[in-house]
């Protein structure tokens, strides 16, 4: 700040700097290795007598269509072009970058649910194999409550609590298991290295949302009850004479 710099025989002075910018795509060059100065002294240096880029930035992100119409709206009527014709000037924003990180964001999302797909059938299986061996282990239990007195009903709900009781402790130590490895992974980084930017705003954050949390142990509700839906009904359905007499 306040220092002398020369441009092409000019002095300018550094009135401010800017933060170290993560850019993925640019104009000419990255504004990391860019100065700035006024485009009228820039036009004396360089003869200069019509702009070629003009960089402009919305408000917020779902305000850049409109940005972008109001930009084309005041050069058309200022250069006399149809401000609806979009030959007139070429422009880049998001919307143009928008079809590639959407396919990217798409394939990761499907290999994901794949992913989670795949464990979550694994895991349901597991749970009604435990569930099963669990019927086969106690099957004068039920003989002799189905003989006291209780009902099929009585004896899928048994089978049922027991095995969303561990379907729920398993999600529960995953959802730790998960808050655990978030908080030791910390900042992972991704662009600050390739930039040179230490300020984290490249990094990979593991945030967990209480809305992710919540549908997760929906779906492992759901999974719980399926898993234990089978080996509830073989236990409801067991002759308790002949339940009473197993070995």
């Amino acid at each position: 700040m306040g220092e002398t710099v020369h441009i092409q025989g000019a002095r300018f002075t550094v009135i401010g700097t800017m933060e170290r910018k993560i850019q993925l795509s640019s104009y000419f060059t990255s504004d990391d290795e860019s100065c700035w100065i006024p485009y009228a002294t820039a036009s004396d240096l360089w003869d200069a007598r019509y702009a070629s880029v003009l960089v402009f930035s919305s408000l917020a992100p779902q305000f850049e269509p409109k940005a972008m119409q109001q930009v084309r709206a005041a050069i058309g009527k200022r250069q006399r072009f149809s401000a609806t014709d979009k030959r007139a000037i070429v422009m880049y924003g998001r919307q143009e970058f928008r079809p590639v990180i959407d396919g990217i964001t798409i394939g990761l999302q499907v290999l994901l649910v794949f992913i989670g797909t795949l464990t979550l059938g694994i895991g349901g299986v597991g749970v009604m194999n435990i569930m099963l061996v669990s019927v086969d282990e106690r099957v004068r239990e039920i003989g002799l409550r189905r003989a006291l007195g209780a009902r099929r009903i009585h004896i899928q709900a048994q089978f049922l609590a027991e095995t969303l009781t561990l379907t729920v402790l398993g999600g529960l130590v995953g959802l730790g298991v998960a808050y655990l490895v978030a908080a030791a992974a910390g900042q992972l980084p991704l662009l600050g290295p390739l930039f040179e930017d230490t300020s984290g705003k490249g990094d990979i954050r593991l945030i967990i949302s209480p809305a992710t949390a919540a549908i997760s142990a929906a779906i492992l509700l759901l999974v719980g009850v399926l898993s234990g839906l089978v080996p509830a009904l073989r236990a409801s359905h067991l002759d308790p004479a002949q339940a009473l007499r197993y070995e």
